[in-house]
């Protein structure tokens, strides 16, 4: 019996379309999402899985007029000895210049021989032990840099791979980029809390699936008692403070399938998917424990602050149509509080009305 082998050249073939078809399934996971931190490890994750590298990291610049590129939280397996801010690529560095008008990989031996202007960047990324650079590209631009280690089973990374790779970036690159948009026409930029109309859109998601499951849904409502008299004693920047410190502990203290959101000038909320009251009176007792505990310094002044906090349920009756009828309970809940002397947390009941 004589076995016949396939072809080398029909088994590049095979490969190419195997790629393919990976990058089509990898385009429609990237681009089903707008959640940025999701898109960062999805990027890194296939990378991981498709290269077979056990380090991959990822730089991006953190807003639209930033000057540098920086190490992105949640990076795979390198082996970091200073903290992960320290480790950023300049925006003019010759390895960005390089990669604006070479849409290629790069490997650690290539930077050498094709740059050689002397580079900070690749000094830092050698000693962490990067092997592989590849842009990540949007709109013409390079707005990231994908940073690969060795190989788990040795030796370079081929032509298919890095060709792979390459084409994985532009789809990430297009992805985080419009995640970055979104990110931030939603989000409250002194806060970092979602936005009100953030908060308004959401909150009509979670009402319709409470309604139609039957879950259990609670909001919060929280009001910095007397900021007034933080702005007017130590001025706007200290007032400020107070507001990115109180924002700080709602994003610390919000459950996963929570959001805590800006309102509006000193009032936040928080929307908490499956919360009963009990729970979501427990919560909202917490954060008012951490916000009295806490001391808010400016300029080496020492600010207190206090807090309350008005909850309200979902009511499958009053609450399906409109956002308006919860979000006023829970208003008028905080305002028991701060008529019975502030710093409290309320459960709004009908002898609030």
């Amino acid at each position: 019996m004589v076995e016949y082998g396939i072809p080398d050249e029909i088994q590049n073939y095979e490969k190419k379309i195997y790629d393919q078809r990976q990058l089509i399934e990898i385009s429609r996971a990237l681009n089903s999402t707008l959640d940025y931190e999701y898109l960062i490890q999805a990027v890194l994750d296939i990378c991981l899985a498709q290269v077979q590298t056990l380090q991959a990291a990822l730089f991006l610049t953190p807003d639209m007029d930033a000057d540098e590129m920086r190490l992105m939280h949640g990076y795979k397996g390198f082996d970091l000895n200073q903290p992960e801010s320290s480790y950023t690529i300049l925006i003019d560095s010759p390895l960005v210049n390089f990669f604006e008008t070479n849409n290629k990989s790069l490997t650690v031996a290539e930077f050498t021989e094709k740059i050689n202007r002397p580079d900070p960047a690749f000094d830092m990324l050698r000693s962490i032990g990067v092997e592989l650079l590849v842009p990540l590209r949007a709109k013409g631009k390079v707005n990231g840099i994908i940073a690969l280690g060795e190989k788990a089973v040795g030796g370079e990374y081929n032509d298919s791979e890095r060709g792979f790779l390459v084409d994985l970036a532009s789809l990430g690159g297009i992805a985080v980029e419009n995640a970055r948009l979104y990110e931030r026409a939603t989000v409250d930029m002194m806060t970092g809390l979602k936005n009100n109309a953030y908060f308004q859109s959401r909150l009509k998601e979670e009402r319709d699936k409470a309604r139609k499951r039957g879950t259990p849904l609670a909001v919060m409502f929280t009001d910095v008692d007397k900021f007034k008299v933080f702005n007017d004693t130590y001025g706007h920047q200290a007032g400020d403070e107070v507001l990115k410190s109180v924002a700080r502990v709602l994003i610390e203290s919000a459950r996963k399938s929570d959001f805590a959101a800006r309102y509006g000038g000193e009032e936040f909320c928080l929307v908490m998917p499956g919360a009963s009251a009990d729970v979501a009176v427990g919560m909202a007792e917490a954060v008012r424990q951490r916000i009295e505990a806490m001391t808010v310094i400016h300029e080496g002044k020492e600010m207190k602050v206090t807090m309350s906090i008005g909850v309200a349920t979902f009511d499958p009756e009053l609450d399906a149509r409109s956002n308006k009828t919860m979000v006023e309970r829970a208003d008028k809940a905080l305002y028991a509080c701060k008529r019975n002397g502030r710093n409290q947390v309320q459960l709004y009941r009908k002898e609030m009305e």
